[in-house]
């Protein structure tokens, strides 16, 4: 537990509407057909698992180990639980070049990683540890730590119930990169935090369905890839707090080569910092398309709330010549993204923007993220991205990065 807490409750009109989508998300995943696979699987992206600097490599899928292959010759039957035991894993090498920034070029194993998932009867368990030989951000507590983990309970056709540390599904997951977007860089993408989640989904093999999410996160997980400062987890003292999220994300399929997605999702969550506790409150929408080799997706965020002390304005100390100055920061943020890819053959072509308008100060911050990825075999990706990310503020326009970032995927 991280010092500095402060006692807080989530306010009292917030708990009804929160119990009555849970419970109307259950009764609806009671309703599906038998055969429908259980939601909450490993979110998978549109083109081969790659990831980001900001960002983790994309989930990628277990390969389940062959219980009749350990039999050895002497007849050595395996135990029952091996029957349901899956293990994949992979690890991400990244090399970072700038331009014109005055930077220096790095080459870095970015993360290795494991992939646990066992199934025993209705239950589940899923661990992904990952590794590194140094701490991916200075508030991590080591170069060793848990993505997710956690205990699944099927409780119907459909419809899971999870417990333990797992990603926050609010908004579009992902947007099928490495280096990332302004959105994760503030903590709003991949983040798996510590608590419980009810997930289903209607219909998953039909040509219209549902996944819809119900979350309660206690707290922050503390390891999601946000900067310094641009989220409530890399503050001293502080974390986010009763992290509350609805989802539903409807599905049509015209036809078998195309699938139209849309979502929308809601978020309560209080941000315990040094200043005092912040509620905070969050809307989003999102859409996608994806038509045999091409896809195109888009997402908006909004923000009502503080969750940082010294964001976009950081604190400056006092020189020879100039007093030191206070951090400032912004209570209503927009946050938008927009990506499309098309593939051919084993090479996808991809292009990302996304921006952040932090309103109350008149400060916005776009990323470019042109890239093409190939494919060598099924089991490594190689992507190279070309990043441009710049901050437009009343003063100045400032370089918040410029480089070329070369990826190696590989997973087995």
């Amino acid at each position: 537990m991280k010092a500095g807490h402060r006692k807080s409750s989530i306010p009292r009109f917030l708990v009804l509407p929160f119990v009555l989508g849970a419970l109307c998300i259950l009764v609806l995943g009671s309703t599906a057909r038998a055969e429908d696979q259980p939601a909450g699987t490993e979110p998978q992206p549109a083109s081969a698992p790659v990831q980001a600097p900001s960002v983790e490599a994309a989930p990628q899928a277990s390969r389940s180990v062959d219980p009749e292959s350990t039999v050895s010759a002497r007849g050595y039957v395996p135990p029952d639980w091996l029957k349901g035991l899956s293990i994949g894993g992979g690890a991400i090498l990244w090399y970072f070049q700038p331009i014109d920034t005055g930077a220096e070029n790095n080459v870095d194993l970015f993360f290795a990683n494991l992939l646990l998932d066992g199934r025993f009867g209705i239950v589940g368990l899923h661990i992904e540890p990952r590794f590194r030989d140094s701490r991916l951000r200075d508030y991590y507590p080591g170069p060793v730590w848990a993505q997710e983990a956690y205990l699944s309970v099927k409780v119907a056709p459909g419809t899971v119930i999870k417990a333990g540390k797992e990603y926050s599904r609010f908004g579009l997951f992902w947007d099928n990169s490495f280096y990332g977007n302004v959105q994760v860089y503030d903590g709003l993408k991949l983040d798996p935090d510590y608590g419980l989640s009810l997930e289903t989904s209607l219909r998953p093999n039909g040509r219209s369905g549902l996944r819809a999410y119900a979350q309660y996160f206690v707290v922050d997980g503390h390891t999601n890839v946000s900067l310094d400062g641009r989220d409530t987890i890399s503050i001293p003292g502080a974390s986010r707090r009763n992290q509350t999220i609805l989802r539903a994300e409807p599905f049509f399929k015209p036809n078998d080569a195309t699938t139209i997605t849309g979502g929308v999702s809601g978020e309560f969550l209080q941000a315990d910092l040094p200043i005092g506790t912040k509620d905070v409150y969050r809307a989003g929408a999102d859409a996608s398309v994806s038509i045999k080799n091409w896809a195109l997706w888009a997402d908006y965020i909004y923000q009502n709330g503080q969750t940082v002390t010294a964001f976009p304005i950081a604190a400056a100390p006092a020189t020879a010549t100039t007093a030191a100055t206070a951090g400032e920061a912004s209570a209503h943020n927009h946050y938008v993204l927009a990506g499309t890819q098309l593939t051919w053959k084993r090479i996808t072509a991809r292009y990302n923007v996304s921006t952040g308008r932090y309103q109350d100060l008149d400060i916005s911050e776009w990323m470019h993220v042109p890239a093409v990825a190939v494919a060598v075999g099924d089991n490594l990706t190689v992507l190279g991205e070309y990043v441009n990310w710049k901050r437009y503020a009343p003063a100045q326009t400032t370089v918040v990065d410029q480089s070329f970032n070369l990826t190696l995927n590989g997973h087995f």
